[in-house]
């Protein structure tokens, strides 16, 4: 469960940028003939709702229909005594708690005589939703919208990019705290890292271990790490006002891999900071880190939100190169003189 700090600021996220959001995606459902949109979320699967709406569930699941012109209904299984909170949060749209959000929303479609129904991800719409939807509307047709939306949603507005520069401060500062000299404990890492978060307003933070990077690369639970190498890696995960940002940090106790290391960010930063949008980041990463000695890298990626979930693979190694937009996150593999080192940043 979710249990960090929640609001709505009009300075962040102003209404307005809502309702356009809403209104582009609209003429969107015009184009392709759709009587509505339905977007499905819960605890793991936040990010359209959210993006639409701004609210964020802690905890139950629910359905935002997007009609073809007007605000969206959000109806969620919550229940009612944190309704008052929930407009709180959400500045568009009306509000509903029932624990059958999809037979509500089939009622109204088929009053409504509508035909098709657009639905974000169509093939994760859990079995029971799809059932109430379909019994309630026996007439409907449910069309997989994943491509439209993901055409609306890749388009960046400003307070977007506010909110994810604001994110990356956010996860800067937290990874910020690790001293791997000073301490050594990884539970004290993990503390010292959520902290930084949760001080910064942070509504969630997830925090993994790379214990030892002279073994391998591979990320665990904090409470699984075990024994830490001399050289490691820590990744947080923290999302702020319904944005996500992953960053990593590798660190070793060896003066001269912690200057290679030192040397690969730096070189990661220019490259981040020269970064043309219009070109395909990992062939702009592949020539940075080739100047950096002794290094080799062994695999990229570059996440994105276009869909439900917060961050999602878009290119990499093993899946084609993309241009490095703003909103994303990108994250590097490479070896040093036979030790592995991985970080990660916002572009």
């Amino acid at each position: 469960m979710r249990r960090g700090f929640y609001s709505w600021d009009e300075a962040e996220l102003p209404k307005a940028a809502l309702e356009a959001r809403c209104a582009r995606l609209q003429r969107a459902m015009a184009r392709e003939k759709l009587d509505g949109l339905a977007l499905y979320t819960n605890i793991a699967r936040p990010a359209a709702v959210s993006w639409l709406i701004g609210f964020t569930p802690y905890w139950s699941e629910g359905l935002l229909f997007v009609p073809p012109a007007g605000a969206p209904d959000f109806a969620t299984a919550l229940s009612k005594r944190v309704a008052e909170w929930m407009r709180a949060v959400t500045p568009v749209g009306a509000l509903l708690t029932t624990p059958k959000p999809a037979e509500y929303f089939g009622r109204r479609l088929a009053a409504s005589g509508a035909r098709r129904l657009g639905v974000l991800e169509l093939d994760m719409l859990p079995n029971v939703h799809a059932a109430e939807l379909l019994d309630a509307a026996p007439e409907i047709e449910l069309v997989d919208a994943s491509q439209m939306f993901c055409a609306e949603r890749i388009q960046r507005d400003d307070a977007e990019r506010g909110l994810f520069a604001h994110t990356a401060v956010i996860a800067r500062e937290a990874l910020a705290q690790i001293d791997s000299a000073q301490n050594r404990n990884a539970f004290h890492m993990l503390g010292a890292v959520e902290k930084s978060a949760r001080d910064n307003r942070a509504e969630d933070v997830q925090v993994s271990l790379a214990p030892d990077l002279g073994r391998d690369a591979g990320f665990v639970r904090v409470d699984r790490a075990g024994d830490i190498g001399a050289a490691f890696a820590i990744r947080a995960s923290v999302a702020y006002k319904s944005t996500w940002v992953r960053r990593t940090r590798s660190v070793s106790t060896d003066p001269a891999l912690a200057a290679r290391f030192a040397a690969l960010e730096a070189t990661m930063d220019g490259a981040v900071a020269r970064n043309d949008a219009g070109k395909n980041i990992g062939a702009q990463i592949v020539a940075a880190l080739a100047q950096v000695s002794g290094a080799q890298l062994t695999s990229w990626s570059l996440e994105e939100c276009r869909g439900s979930a917060p961050l999602q693979i878009v290119g990499g190694t093993g899946y084609g190169d993309v241009p490095g937009r703003a909103c994303s996150v990108l994250t590097v593999h490479a070896s040093v003189n036979g030790v592995n080192w991985v970080s990660s940043r916002p572009v």
